[in-house]
């Protein structure tokens, strides 16, 4: 079992005090997957946003080509990373194929497990979703600087 201080040093948990904690851990699930193996699909209905414990995961996403679809590697996360949060926000379909690069452990929330957070103890349920908003917001101004590399690239390429 991850360890309270692990979790507690991790980005979505940063502030979470020990009691707090020692709610939380038991709504989330150990799960466990082989290299090669896909956790989360493109397009999939998902409820669960994941904590890597051991080993990494890349980030896929589905693009067309002259030869037809392919999936482009996004990034690639390792401990203390989490995925599939976007979901448990926006309620749509996973925005991307998340694969095992070695084998993974990783703790999973579902939506309705930080529901029953928001249910019992309010404060912590806003600090993981302030912790989640600035995951994002970091992951926002790295896609923003990535944006404006390839413009500089191409000045032709208007994205908008």
């Amino acid at each position: 079992m991850t360890t309270i201080r692990f979790l507690q040093e991790q980005a979505l948990f940063g502030g979470v005090d020990d009691q707090a904690m020692a709610a939380i851990v038991p709504l989330l699930s150990e799960l466990s997957f082989a290299a090669g193996e896909a956790i989360v699909r493109e397009g999939d209905d998902g409820d669960s946003l994941f904590v890597i414990c051991s080993g990494s995961v890349e980030v896929l996403k589905a693009t067309a080509a002259d030869d037809g679809p392919f999936e482009k590697r996004l990034a690639v996360l390792k401990v203390g990373d989490v995925f599939g949060e976007m979901e448990l926000i926006d309620m749509q379909r996973r925005s991307a194929t998340v694969r095992a690069l070695e084998p993974v452990s990783a703790l999973a929330l579902s939506n309705g497990d930080l529901f029953r957070i928001y249910e019992s103890d309010l404060p912590t349920f806003t600090l993981v979703v302030l912790n989640l908003a600035r995951e994002l917001s970091r992951r926002l101004r790295s896609l923003d600087d990535l944006a404006v590399h390839y413009m500089a690239m191409d000045p032709a390429a208007d994205p908008w």
